[in-house]
């Protein structure tokens, strides 16, 4: 029973610290600027909300979220302007 409260614990830590993770790769790429990113995380499931220059920018920052160790789903709801 220990054995399962620990991954619990440990999976706590994970998702609490994935925004973050996502917004940190985000903001490493000379492509985006993470201040018009949003990074809404449910459980390992990342939502991407905000603006992008281009489609390949949206693309990438999907690839970026899909990176992140963790991650199952990735909502891309990024529009391009």
């Amino acid at each position: 029973m220990s054995g399962s409260h620990q991954a619990d614990a440990r999976d706590a830590i994970n998702v609490e610290t994935l925004s973050d993770d996502v917004l940190h790769a985000l903001g490493h790429s000379w492509f985006f600027d993470p201040q018009t990113i949003q990074v809404i995380v449910y459980g390992t499931k990342v939502t991407l909300n905000g603006t992008v220059r281009s489609e390949r920018e949206r693309k990438m920052a999907a690839a970026a979220a899909w990176a992140e160790d963790g991650v199952t789903d990735v909502q891309n709801h990024l529009i391009v302007t």
